[in-house]
């Protein structure tokens, strides 16, 4: 036994392992972002609680039923400026960015107050007005839409803006009449919240990666010892049986004896190598002992086939005769098959073309095969009439038939100036005319029992005539008893259309299309029978 070659290969170890390790960065990762998200949005949920909760509080100040009032004077009292106080103390205390109040129009905002104290960058008072040089024009079409429609308070969050990273909220207070007075806003800064969001990832990553990697150390240890290093024991040992030298330690040579204690599947398989190996030498013993009868069979065989092959015709050429044109073609089943064709001059007026088709494969069919032929042959050149040609060759074929075999056979004897033949049918598949019109037309006429089959058999002669350019197509059961995968038939029918789709009067070529033709009928279903045809063609 020749040495394996080294193949490169990685363990089974270093594959669980990195699969873990891989499995265990996915892990984190999932539970990082998980996380992540979970705790961003429960942050951006007590944002919003806690905003939403500071602008309500600033609306119950607000004087809701005087903003026109000091719109239209200028004049503030004593309620205007309780609600201004309120206003900086809240915003003072809740560490907000803006708090504010105002009545948007169309080309910007009026200012009613705001929680800025004065002296301070952003402080404006009561009448101000900021347009589309503070704000962009969008954000004022969304205030003013929202002024006029919305019932609830409203959160935003902007990371966007010159102001920074701001979640703001806004509330509508209406009069008593219901209608829309006054917008209480407040801007409070998010720009601690990534800090926070940053250490809480790294808590998380670093407990998570904690636990995963205690917990892959204790599977992987697991793993060794159960499943892997008992598995490297039987590699070991499977190995060394590989490599053995079987051709020349034969006789020394011994089955496994691997002894894996896990109680599981592992156990099971150490048990069915040593079995296997045990099996294999037992095998290879009886497969040695019979090698030899086992070649002698297969060189006979090859002898067989190419023995076959020279009894069967293959020059198709007549150089002197430009009556006809003939091509045949015999693909068998196995090595050796027992379709056969041939042809020949019975005189210079007559040419004889014969197809059969023996019973069985291989040896026993070739020499059955070979036997008919030249029995046909001899009794054709004798110059005796198709019919009895048949009778004899029947009465011959039964003679010593211990095996029962038998030969469909079909025989026409052509005259090739005028085109009339003789023919007689043995059980054989019918034969095609191919008309120089291109119409198909099938041979008729009376047919006889196979030959071989039973010794008092009689066979009819049959006349028929074909005109010049018309073309006899001969062939075996191969082909319209071949199958498919899904169990079909090719069929005598399939065939005739093909013959008379033809466009090419060409016998080559129409040998060659309907091979191909049951090839891919077949597809992947291999061929069943020897496939055998052969076609005459009498030229004008």
């Amino acid at each position: 036994m020749k040495e394996q070659k080294s193949i490169r290969r990685i363990s089974l170890k270093t594959k669980f392992a990195s699969a873990s390790m891989i499995l265990a960065l996915v892990l984190s990762l999932v539970i990082v972002l998980v996380s992540y998200f979970s705790y961003r949005d429960s942050m951006f949920k007590r944002y919003e609680e806690n905003i939403t909760s500071l602008v309500k509080t600033a609306s119950s100040f607000a004087p809701v039923d005087k903003v026109n009032q000091y719109y239209e004077t200028g004049q503030t009292d004593s309620d205007y400026e309780l609600f201004i106080k309120e206003l900086q103390v809240i915003q003072e205390q809740n560490h907000l960015e803006f708090l504010y109040a105002y009545v948007p129009i169309e080309q910007g905002f009026k200012v009613f107050g705001q929680g800025t104290k004065p002296g301070t960058a952003g402080h404006f008072v009561l009448g101000d007005f900021l347009g589309t040089d503070y704000y962009p024009q969008e954000d004022i079409d969304a205030a003013n839409q929202y002024f006029i429609g919305s019932e609830k308070s409203k959160t935003i969050i902007t990371n966007e803006s010159e102001f920074g990273y701001l979640i703001s909220a806004v509330h509508v207070l209406k009069d008593a009449e219901g209608n829309p007075t006054l917008i209480i806003g407040a801007d409070m800064s998010m720009k601690d919240i990534n800090s926070t969001l940053s250490n809480y990832i790294i808590l998380v990553s670093f407990v998570a990666a904690l636990i995963l990697i205690l917990f892959i150390t204790i599977y992987l240890l697991f793993l060794n010892k159960s499943i892997i290093d008992p598995l490297q024991v039987i590699v070991d040992n499977a190995t060394d049986f590989v490599n053995t030298n079987i051709d020349d330690n034969l006789n020394e040579i011994v089955a496994l004896n691997i002894e894996v204690n896990t109680g599981d599947e592992i156990e099971m398989l150490a048990e069915a190598f040593n079995k296997m190996t045990s099996d294999i030498i037992r095998y290879i013993k009886e497969l040695t002992s019979v090698t030899s009868e086992r070649e002698r069979i297969e060189t006979e065989l090859r002898i067989a086939t190419l023995i076959q092959e020279g009894m069967l015709p293959r020059n198709f050429e007549y150089p002197d005769r430009h009556e006809f044109t003939l091509y045949a073609s015999m693909r068998a089943a196995k090595d050796v098959g027992g379709d056969f064709y041939d042809f020949f001059f019975v005189d210079d007026d007559h040419f004889c073309i014969t197809i059969g088709d023996v019973s069985g494969k291989g040896v026993p069919a070739a020499l059955f095969m070979a036997m008919t032929k030249a029995t046909v042959k001899d009794l054709v050149l004798r110059r005796l009439p198709v019919d009895e040609v048949m009778t004899e060759a029947n009465i011959n074929l039964c003679n010593n038939n211990e095996q029962g075999m038998f030969v469909t056979l079909l025989i026409a004897i052509i005259n090739v100036k005028t085109g009339v033949f003789q023919w007689c049918d043995a059980g054989h598949d019918p034969a095609i005319i191919w008309k120089k019109d291109g119409t198909v037309e099938m041979l008729t006429g009376k047919k006889g029992f196979v030959c071989a089959g039973m010794e008092t058999a009689k066979y009819k002669m049959n006349e028929s005539q074909i005109e010049k350019g018309d073309i006899i197509y001969l062939y075996t059961d191969g082909i319209p008893e071949a199958n498919n995968t899904k169990n079909e038939f090719y069929g005598l029918e399939r065939l005739k259309t093909l013959v008379a789709s033809k466009d090419e009067h060409d016998i080559k070529s129409l040998c060659a299309d309907i091979l191909a033709d049951v090839d891919e009928f077949a597809d992947t279903e291999p061929q069943f029978d020897d496939i055998t045809m052969l076609g005459f063609k009498l030229e004008e």
